[in-house]
């Protein structure tokens, strides 16, 4: 088979081979409910990573608009 053949083919071939299911993955309700500490660190650090570099851009506009 020419060199040009067999590379398209192996382009048109699957690069992972189907094998069984990987194990850990379970669907339905979680098998150890969070408790309300580990929700709250949960969104405060949501929160402080989104609003944080906007909260710190506000509170500093004045320094930014000097020239100086």
């Amino acid at each position: 088979m020419p060199l040009l053949g067999r590379f398209a083919r192996s382009l048109l071939r699957p690069a992972v081979r189907p094998g069984p299911a990987p194990r850990g993955i379970v669907s339905g309700p979680p098998q150890h409910p969070l408790g309300t500490a580990e929700s709250v660190v949960g969104l405060l650090a949501m929160f402080v990573t989104c609003l944080g570099p906007a909260a710190w851009v506000l509170a500093h506009l004045e320094d930014y608009k000097k020239r100086e």
